[in-house]
Order: structure tokens, then sequence, then C-alpha cells
């Protein structure tokens, strides 16, 4: 009996000694967490797999992730979306989750104990103890590891993707804050003007050189400029609420953004800037995706080659009190399943996959054309409302102004070219904010600045 479990020692000591080895392809490089707070970049290498630590996400609150602050500028709204936005938490947790699984995928199967005895109950005749260790044949254990690594590439590109739709989209609710400020300005400049136009239309009244319709007339400017920028105020307030959102707050956590809607007369030509869509991450993804799935197919077809299991042990009669060595070995006969419905699987997976390529390519594309066509538009108006039509109006404005005062037009001319004046400014807002908008767009398609082509 000693020398039995002698023996079964000696198996186990010598099989799970075996079976102890980590996989390595994966274990190489430094640490990089998606949770802890480092910035991931596509070309970032498959690292070591790290347990997450618990960190608060601050998905809506209505108190500000960041210390209120009186101004806030471009910069750090986009920090603020990044770091709190639970779309990009999101996606850097899956990476994570990628880790564990590509953990997972280069462990070795466990060993199996199974032992029986002969005549339970009474004194066994024969008793036998052994292990098994499965070992799989074909590289499936290497080319599982490489298609969950791949898995993780595929995944860091989606990670980036997320924080580029975040920062377009703070970016523009940012542009929205802006236009909303700028009309509020414009509108309390309206109602200044509105306001000392009619007391001096009242002055008129009682010198005699104006009469009661007209003082009506001028009070009911007064009071739409009013209703305007009432109207104008509340707009602001939805707008920064929404930009707030972008970093999770449901309230704003700030009284003014800084900052200038400008425009520039240079914009590229369509070829110049498509040319770099190829990096979106939405369209780069894809080159690395058509590489996991073709390693997924060499898994597949891995998969048909059968795998050996090894059976080890000891087995005891008691009737002669003899001890021997058990070894065994067993491999699945591929009569019926080889896996050819993975495999059929995973090769129409490629071919879906090169479509799929291909929509995100149009559809990429689709973004940009519509955004380009945004911009010129939005470039050409301003051209004209810069250029000609506000410094027409703006003199007609000064001339009747200068003309009522003297008796040389009525108050409705003036009216006219008041209103005429103030709606183009308005108008430029307007302008500014879509062109603004729209080279944000097409900055986040490109990774490009506008002023780089």
């Amino acid at each position: 009996m000693a020398n039995f479990k002698k023996a079964i020692i000696a198996i186990l000591v010598t099989t799970l000694a075996g079976c102890s080895a980590q996989p390595q392809a994966y274990l190489d490089g430094p640490t990089i967490s998606a949770s802890g707070g480092q910035p991931l970049k596509a070309e970032a290498s498959v690292a070591r797999v790290s347990a997450p630590e618990a960190q608060p996400l601050v998905l809506v609150s209505d108190e500000a992730p960041i210390p209120n602050g009186d101004t806030l500028t471009l910069a750090g709204a986009v920090r603020r979306a990044l770091r709190f936005s639970p779309a990009v938490h999101a996606v850097a947790l899956e990476i994570d989750a990628k880790r564990g699984e590509a953990l997972q995928a280069g462990l070795r199967p466990n060993p199996e104990l199974g032992g029986w005895s002969w005549n339970v109950g009474e004194k066994p005749a024969e008793e036998a103890l052994d292990v098994s260790q499965l070992f799989e044949l074909g590289g499936k254990r290497l080319k599982r590891l490489r298609a969950a690594e791949l898995d993780i590439g595929v995944t860091v590109w989606d990670y980036e993707a997320a924080r580029l739709r975040v920062t377009s989209d703070t970016a523009q609710s940012f542009v929205d804050v802006l236009a909303s400020q700028d009309r509020i300005t414009i509108l309390k400049e309206l109602q200044s003007v509105a306001e000392t136009f009619s007391s001096a239309v009242s002055e008129r009244v009682q010198t005699g050189g104006s009469n009661l319709v007209d003082v009506k007339r001028a009070q009911i400017e007064v009071t739409r400029a009013k209703a305007q920028l009432n109207e104008a105020n509340a707009v602001l307030a939805v707008a920064k609420r929404r930009l707030a959102n972008n970093w999770g707050s449901r309230n704003a956590d700030f009284s003014v953004a800084k900052g200038e809607l400008t425009s520039t007369d240079h914009i590229p030509s369509p070829g110049q800037i498509g040319g770099y869509l190829d990096s979106n991450p939405d369209i780069a993804r894809w080159a690395e995706e058509m590489v996991r799935r073709e390693a997924v197919l060499d898994l597949e077809r891995a998969k048909a080659i059968p795998d050996l299991t090894l059976t080890a042990g000891a087995r005891r009669i008691e009737s002669s009190d003899d001890t021997g060595a058990v070894l065994q070995l067993s491999v699945p006969l591929p009569l019926f399943n080889r896996n050819q419905g993975d495999i059929a699987a995973a090769q129409a997976r490629i071919l879906k996959g090169q479509h799929e390529s291909l929509a995100a390519r149009v559809a990429v594309n689709a973004v940009y054309l519509e955004a380009y066509s945004r911009l010129a538009a939005a470039s050409e108006r301003l051209k004209g409302l810069e250029k000609e039509i506000l410094p027409s109006a703006q003199e007609v404005y000064d001339a009747t102004s200068k003309g009522y005062s003297v008796g040389g037009f009525d108050l409705l001319n003036v009216l006219e070219a008041q209103r005429t004046v103030y709606a183009t400014r308005l108008e430029i807002v307007t302008a500014r904010a879509e062109f603004q908008k729209a080279r944000v767009e097409i900055e986040a398609l490109t990774g490009r600045g506008l002023k780089e082509f």
C-alpha cells in the first residue's frame, strides 16, 4: 500500500509540474490598465493583464465633477468630458475585459484526477488512481491567444473612436454656448439702442417733431428687443446644460465659456482633406479586425485536429498485493465533427468584414462630405454677410438715423434699417457657429487641424 501511495504522489507531481508554465506571448511588456486613467493609443502593444482598480464613475450627478469655475475654456471642457464620459469609461473597461479574455485564452487545460474501486463496501479487490491531461494539438492555445490579443487591439481602436466622438460632441456644444453668448451681447446692445432711440422719439414729441404713433412704434421695438433677449438667455441656459451633460452634470457648473467664433477664407479642397480619412478610427480599426478574423479562421481550422488525452496512474490488486503503473492514450476520431460549421462561419465573417469595412468607409465619407458642404456654405455665407451686407446695412442705418434727426427720413425707415443691421449681425454669429461646428467635425474625422492642410 505504501508503494501505491508513493507511485500516486510521483505521478501527480510530474503531471502538475508540466502544467504550471504560463503563456508568454502576452505577458511581456509594461502594464497598461484602461481603468487606471492612462491614455491609450491605438498602436499600443498588448500588455500584461492587470485587474482594474475600482474607480467611481460620475454618470449623472447634480454636483460638478470638477470644482466650479467662473470661466470654462474649450480645452477644459474636453478634459472634463474625457475624464467623466460614461461612453469612454465603458470602452476603457471593455479593454480590461478583453485582457481578461486574453489571459483565459492562454491558459492550458486543467488536469483531471480520477479513481475507482471494485467491490466497494467490502475489502476492495482492486483500486486505482490516475491523472488525465488534455494536450491541445495543432497550436490551438497560441492561435486562440493570438485571436484574443488582436481583439484587444480592435477594442483599443473603439476606445479611440469613443474619445473622438466625445471630443467632437463637446466641442460642438461649446460652440453653441459661444454663439448664444454672442447673440446675447448683440441683443443687449440692440435693447440699449432701442431704449435710447425711444427716449429720443419721446423728446421729439414734446417739441412737435414726432407724433404719438412714432412713440408707440419705438416702444414696440424696445419690447421686441427685450423679448428676443429673454429668449436668447433661455437658449443659452439650455446650451450650457447640454455642454455640461457631456461630463455627466445635469446643471452647468460654469458661468461663462471663454472663446471666440472666428472663420477663415482658406478652405482646403475636398480631395486634400479626404485623403486623411483613412486615419479615422472607424475605418482604421478594420485593418486589425480583418487580421483578427483571419486569426479566428486559423483557430477554427486548428480545432479540426483532434486533441490527445494522456492518462497516467497506478493500479493495485489486493489479492496479489501487486501495484502497477497504468498509461492510457485517447484521441477522438474525427469521423463526423471536423469543426466544419465553425470554419464555414469564420470564412463567412471574413467576407462579411470586407463589406463592413467598405460600409464604414462609405459612412465616414458621407459624414465628411456633408460636413464639408456645411463648411463651404457657411464660409461663402460669411463672406457675403461680413464684406457686403453688413457694411451696406450699417451705412444705410447711419444715414437714416442722421436723416431722421433733421427730418429727412421718417421713423419707419430708421427702424427698418436698425432691424437689418442687428439681424445681419445675428446671422453672422449663426454662420460662424455653423462654420466652426463643421470644422470640428472634419477635424475629428481626419485627426488634423484645418490649418494643417
